[in-house]
């Protein structure tokens, strides 16, 4: 195992505490436009809030990956080969998300089973 010199090693720790510091500050953003949204404009379309937290929750992940899970410091190929397939889940889901929704209008178009 390497040892790290004592710069590097603060400059390590330093990094940890800013990811962890803007995750924070991300989290209490979120959750404090969830409460005023709630209580002073409860008629707010949620899709727009919604995306909202999607993206601020991915810019959480990225942090989580980059400097957590230490892929912000692994080589390119590698961390393609991490995150190439993250984007293909996500899009798997989308998609599986959008056909069983075409489903669930073709079965209340349809009448299949009864209803």
């Amino acid at each position: 195992m390497a040892h790290l010199d004592d710069a590097t090693y603060k400059s390590q720790v330093r990094a940890v505490w800013v990811a962890t510091a803007i995750m924070a500050i991300i989290t209490i953003f979120e959750v404090a436009i969830a409460l005023f949204v709630h209580f002073n404009y409860p008629e707010f379309p949620r899709m727009g809030l919604n995306l909202m937290f999607i993206l601020m929750s991915l810019a959480k992940a990225y942090f989580i990956v980059a400097e957590f899970m230490h892929v912000k410091y692994e080589t390119r190929a590698l961390a393609l080969t991490i995150i190439g397939p993250t984007f293909f889940l996500i899009w798997f889901l989308i998609a599986f998300l959008w056909e069983g929704t075409a489903w669930l209008e073709y079965r209340e178009i349809w009448s299949v089973f009864g209803n």
